[in-house]
């Protein structure tokens, strides 16, 4: 060491001096940081400005997400964390990657959303982590099948989906029951959502079955209105009495109890016609044409058209459909509507109502009867509002209150005053909702008050309904 002519601090010294960042590396670090804080000043700004801006557009999401620090959020911590089959409302695009806007529930706040394009992103990245962990797993002599489990695990939380990730199954695998036909889906090749290993078995039927069906792409996004539309069905066939009048009491209750919020409006065409597939796919049109008497596509298109329409304006929107009994008939279609069941739990009861009309109605007794039979057989979460009550005011109030409930959750205190296309588009929508004038449908509604309030009195037991209509009418 002395050779050199130095000694061992000074060895040392130079050393340090060596490891020591140079003055151009601090400060290009530092002009780094300086931008990374300008740019979250002005995403925050922003993020500030959507918060008093109208609704763009909704959507009802096919995955779920949990945000990371890795995912490159335009603000750390205030990116939305999502399930399958919830709704967001979209405010604006803030880059290819991003969105602004808020999950549709009471209490949450506009954040940032990640686009299809950046979704798509995550799923690619976490397939390429998954398939270098499954190969360094069986070179180090583990089976696959334990080294996916292994990723899993690590990666995702069973509930909720994982930290930073997509929630791999849904978005790649997991197909809604009510999407596709029975016929196309095996019950024992889909494996639960909350199973952790999952994700496994659909990869291996996917590779097995190439031949008999095509892998369908589950676009992460599905755009649907931005209130969604609310449709009641039951307790048997609408055009016959008995459910017409029940339907019509509760129309005329939410026309008063949300007076100013909704916009009741008739539908006569066929809208279980409007299937997502269908209207994407120009060759399905003819076959459609031929096989519907009643509405033509063109009627159908024009009529969705008008619905988000009307949801646009962020008001209630409740569709009197003609042709919609049963809530599969709504189910591949772009509304995603809320379904209100008015279900009548005794069929003797039912039988009992449909008898008192007269013999136009009861020779008509057995299909109503059928209608009434298989909307008990269907499965609660298929609908979102059971009214099983026996007396209307209760029902009526059940119902007001799941409605209210829809509304705080679609305006959060900090929106935006009423969207300036209510005027415009509710004037449109009463002149193209029905028909007949709105003036002779309020006649109707009131002079059939007293027999809706009857049929509901039969299920009470008591007459305490005649006295109730006499008040009613007497204060309309």
């Amino acid at each position: 060491m002395y050779l050199y002519g130095l000694d061992d601090s000074e060895v040392g010294s130079a050393d340090s001096y060596t490891s020591r960042p140079s003055d151009s590396d601090v400060s290009l670090e530092e002009d780094r940081e300086a931008l990374r804080k300008e740019a979250e000043r002005q995403a925050l700004a922003q993020l500030e400005k959507a918060k008093t801006k109208p609704v763009a557009f909704a959507v009802r999401t096919n995955v779920g997400y949990n945000p990371s620090p890795s995912d490159d959020v335009p603000v750390q911590g205030l990116a939305i964390s999502f399930e399958p089959k919830d709704f967001l409302h979209i405010k604006e695009k803030y880059n290819n990657d991003w969105w602004i806007g808020r999950l549709v529930k009471e209490g949450c706040e506009v954040g940032f959303i990640p686009s299809p394009v950046k979704l798509e992103s995550l799923r690619v990245q976490q397939e390429q982590r998954m398939r270098q962990n499954r190969l360094s797993s069986s070179k180090s002599g583990g089976n696959s099948s334990s080294s996916l489990g292994d990723v899993v695990t690590g990666t995702r939380r069973p509930t909720p989906p994982a930290t930073g990730n997509l929630d791999m199954t849904n978005l790649a695998y997991d197909v809604d029951t009510y999407d596709i036909d029975a016929e196309e889906v095996d019950p024992n090749n889909r494996s639960p959502k909350t199973s952790v290993n999952s994700v496994t078995t659909p990869q291996s039927n996917a590779k097995r079955m190439p031949f008999f069906k095509k892998t369908e792409h589950v676009p992460p996004y599905d755009v649907v209105p931005s209130m969604r539309p609310f449709i009641l069905v039951g307790p048997s066939l609408k055009g016959y009495e008995v459910t017409d009048m029940m339907q019509k009491a509760l129309f005329d209750f939410l026309k008063h109890r949300f007076e100013g919020r909704i916009s009741i409006t008739r539908v006569t065409a066929d809208i279980s016609l409007a299937k997502r597939s269908v209207l994407n796919n120009p060759s399905k049109h003819t076959i459609i044409e031929r096989s519907s008497t009643r509405s033509s596509l063109a009627e159908v298109q024009s009529e969705i058209e008008r619905i988000f329409e009307l949801a646009r304006t962020l008001q209630l929107v409740a569709l009197d459909a003609d042709t919609i009994n049963h809530p599969a008939q709504l189910a591949k279609t772009s509304l995603a509507p809320i379904i209100v069941y008015i279900k009548i739990a005794s069929p003797k009861v039912l039988q009992r109502l449909i008898k008192s009309r007269g013999k136009s109605q009861a020779k008509h007794l057995n299909v109503q009867m059928v209608a009434a039979d298989k909307l008990a057989q269907c499965p609660p979460e298929m609908f979102d509002v059971i009214l099983d009550e026996n007396q209307l005011e209760d029902a009526c109030e059940h119902l007001a209150d799941y409605l209210e409930a829809y509304w705080k959750a679609t305006h959060p205190p900090s929106s935006n005053p009423p969207n300036p296309l209510l005027n415009r588009t509710m004037a449109t929508a009463a002149l193209a909702a029905s028909p007949a004038p709105v003036s002779n449908l309020q006649v109707q509604v009131l002079t059939s008050l007293r027999r809706n309030l009857d049929y509901w009195g039969i299920l009470e037991g008591h007459d305490e309904a005649e006295d109730q209509a006499k008040e009613e009418e007497h204060a309309l």
